[in-house]
């Protein structure tokens, strides 16, 4: 498959030249050149797979210069045996999709794992060292560090929003101590810690020694991994019925990777992303208006985004015409579930149903339950679950005091915590990141 710059046609690069440039020389996004369409034969051929064949099969059309020995093996070692994915009933032919069930209890494991797996493969192909770049609002962070830590010649530079990240995000990144693992705690909000990894490529080229990546969902490999999961488990279900998925969005990279398993062919409807208080997204699929909002600090930190780069990344296609609002909303449509709702939402789902759902999966939840989003199809309504509740235990904690969640967070708490607090200050963060690399 080919890829181009969102605009630049002329930039045509295979994926092993995206892979390794980030992002393009004109500061925008790649996407695909012309994406693949899998018709109703093949799809009955998938819909037999297990995972790891299923995963093989769809990805290998996504890459190239990786033999399809090396990739099979990349996924057999990310996703044999294990279970990162739990569809469960809801009502009728309405369904809660689990996504949560990885080693650091968020959707950004089933991605992350083969991405760590696939960087080690290239170091010890290339023979060189990857410095990898995280900007995270909470679990991207903490689900990266654990894939790369200890991973021979990789060093991981994770930054995230100091005060705006769950204490237990924070001490998932912080207390895992390795040598290849440092993570850097910046005054202000997600969007300024992603301005800093993006402008450092910038300042810091690959060289002989050294390959520099970013792993935050700008890295298109993880939105392979993503759309995956959209297409095993619509095609899996898949009976005489579309799907339509709702998504907690933050940075949009899992709608966006449920909208690419439509085009490509799979049995989706619509998908519907969920924002909170800080609804650019929003604004634009239903008002066609962008707004450059004043970012808020809610109770769902994974979702306090202003401007998602890959909605940006989607609209600059040619996939749909920027300003015609309709044909947008063939195939995506949204919701917007305010702070104050996602506190109260929280506390009734407990009292009414004995359910407790962490503050961005509840988006999603509320979205299914609204009157006013029921687009004339009462089933097959698929809702997406990204975290772990306990993941935001203490927020929760405000809303239902006596709450009891079954799972040992004690150790944490114990560990010792390692990272470094720096302003906005961007000549100090980058003197201090080539200190570390050597540079």
């Amino acid at each position: 498959m080919y890829y181009n710059s969102i605009n630049n046609k002329l930039n045509i690069k295979q994926f092993c030249n995206i892979f390794f440039s980030n992002i393009p020389k004109n500061k925008t996004l790649f996407f695909p050149f012309k994406l693949p369409f899998f018709n109703n034969k093949y799809l009955n051929y998938l819909k037999k797979l297990n995972y790891v064949n299923f995963s093989f099969e769809i990805s290998k059309l996504f890459l190239n210069n990786i033999s399809d020995e090396d990739l099979y093996k990349i996924l057999y070692n990310s996703y044999n045996n294990k279970k990162f994915i739990k569809l469960e009933k809801i009502s009728n032919e309405n369904h809660l999709l689990n996504l949560n069930n990885g080693f650091t209890l968020t959707f950004k494991d089933i991605a992350m794992i083969p991405l760590s797996n696939l960087i080690n493969y290239f170091s010890f192909k290339n023979k060189k060292k990857f410095i990898i770049f995280c900007a995270t609002s909470g679990d991207t962070g903490a689900s990266a560090n654990n894939s790369f830590k200890n991973i021979k010649n990789v060093k991981i530079f994770t930054f995230y929003p100091f005060n705006m990240v769950s204490n237990i995000q924070r001490k998932q990144m912080s207390t895992l101590i390795s040598k290849n693992i440092l993570n850097y705690s910046i005054i202000g909000n997600f969007d300024i810690s992603q301005y800093f990894v993006k402008k450092i490529f910038e300042n810091i080229k690959n060289n002989e020694k050294i390959f520099l990546l970013s792993v935050n969902s700008i890295n298109w490999f993880r939105i392979i991994m993503q759309l995956i999961y959209y297409c095993y488990i619509s095609i899996k279900n898949y009976n005489e019925k579309k799907f339509n998925f709702i998504i907690p969005s933050g940075n949009f990279g899992n709608a966006l990777s449920a909208y690419l398993s439509k085009k490509i062919g799979f049995p989706i409807n619509k998908i519907i992303p969920c924002t909170n208080d800080n609804f650019y997204l929003d604004n634009y699929i239903k008002n066609n208006k962008i707004e450059n909002i004043l970012l808020k600090r809610t109770i769902s930190p994974s979702i306090d985004i202003s401007i998602p780069s890959n909605f940006i990344r989607l609209i600059n296609k040619n996939f749909f015409k920027k300003k015609i609002i309709n044909e947008i909303n063939n195939d995506i449509f949204s919701d917007k579930i305010y702070n104050k709702h996602i506190i109260n939402s929280i506390e009734y789902f407990y009292q009414k149903y004995n359910k407790i759902y962490d503050p961005h999966t509840i988006t999603s939840i509320s979205s299914f339950y609204k009157d006013n989003n029921d687009n004339n199809n009462n089933n097959n309504k698929i809702v997406v679950s990204t975290s772990y509740p306990i993941k935001f235990i203490f927020s929760i904690k405000k809303i239902i005091p006596n709450i009891k969640i079954k799972f040992n967070i004690k150790k944490i708490f114990s560990l010792k915590e390692k990272y470094k607090l720096f302003s906005q200050n961007f000549l100090v963060l980058i003197n201090s990141i080539k200190k570390n690399i050597n540079v």
